[in-house]
């Protein structure tokens, strides 16, 4: 099963407070809106002013449409106004973090990992910025450092089940199966919601066969967020593991209907219907598979092997019969 580990940022989720200029008001109403393309709308039209603003008012207009771009995956165009704001107030913690977490989901590591750092250096309480650069060196394959940053951003929050089920991940990266379940467990038992430490635990126990458990886990989180393709994939692969071919192929087919372009459920849709000796429908899913992600090895080498089981049962069928 193939899990992610968490990118969830601060940034994108926070609107800064401010005191409108005389005469702004609609715009700064816009400027902290929930709504992205409201919050774009609306800060431009501050920005447009920008000069009228106070320096905290200036920082905001920024970081707010950045917070929004980030949302909306336009990463260079939140990198930039994250800059904007730094360059009013270049020791914000919060800001640096905010920009941390736009390179670090656009995949430049070494960015992220100096802008986190920088929010550590101006602020050693930012739980963020350490759960931030914990994340930063998992990407880098840096266990070690990972799992002392997720250590001291659990000092400032110890009930924050996220950092918990990161850390978890990290742990079962360095082969340390009992840490990863008892940070796992804790998480799940802070918050019973959170469903990347019901995936990860659903994760662990696939691993280990333990699919009843596997499957309660990845129930629960196909549950709370209906309307992922990955978690009814995810799903799938339990039931498949326990040999419940049919009950693996509807999740599959669940996770298709919400996602036709998800290749990894057709593979595995693919390898379901293999295990019941469908072979022409197998067929059809490897290569839808490979039609959406050509270079899918899984896939290529799953429709070869079945290419060659309905020629063989297809000479075997033209054999004449014996005398």
């Amino acid at each position: 099963m193939r899990l992610f580990h968490s990118r969830a940022t601060m940034a994108a989720a926070f609107i800064l407070s401010t005191i409108p200029a005389a005469g702004a008001k609609d715009a700064w109403s816009g400027c902290r809106s929930a709504d992205p393309e409201t919050r774009i709308s609306g800060c431009s039209q501050v920005i447009e002013r920008i000069a009228k603003e106070s320096k905290h008012n200036k920082v905001a207009a920024y970081a707010n449409r950045a917070s929004a771009y980030q949302l909306k995956g336009k990463l260079d165009e939140a990198i930039a106004d994250y800059g904007k704001a730094l360059e009013v107030d270049p020791g914000s913690a919060a800001i640096l973090s905010g920009r941390g977490a736009a390179y670090r989901a656009k995949g430049d590591l070494e960015n992220a990992l100096k802008d986190y750092s920088a929010a550590i250096a101006a602020h050693a309480k930012d739980e963020a910025a350490y759960f931030g650069r914990g994340g930063v060196f998992y990407a880098k394959a840096e266990y070690d450092r990972a799992i002392a940053d997720y250590d001291e951003a659990l000092k400032l929050s110890p009930k924050d089940a996220k950092i918990l089920a990161a850390r978890a991940l990290a742990w079962r990266q360095k082969g340390d199966p009992e840490k990863e379940l008892s940070d796992l467990n804790e998480a799940v038992r802070l918050d019973k919601r959170s469903t990347a430490a019901l995936a990860a635990r659903g994760a662990y126990y696939q691993s280990k066969k333990d699919y009843a458990h596997a499957e309660t886990d990845l129930a629960e989180v196909a549950k709370l967020e209906p309307k992922s393709s990955q978690a009814q994939n995810n799903l799938g692969l339990s039931l498949h593991g326990a040999g419940d071919y049919d009950k693996a192929i509807a999740a599959y087919d669940a996770a298709i209907k919400l996602d036709p372009n998800n290749a990894a459920a057709f593979l595995n849709r693919a390898n379901a219907w293999r295990g019941k000796h469908d072979l022409e429908r197998a067929k059809q899913d490897y290569e839808a598979a490979l039609k959406l992600k050509p270079d899918l090895a899984s896939a290529r080498k799953g429709a070869e092997d079945v290419e060659k089981l309905l020629a063989k049962k297809a000479a075997a069928g033209a054999a004449p019969s014996a005398q």
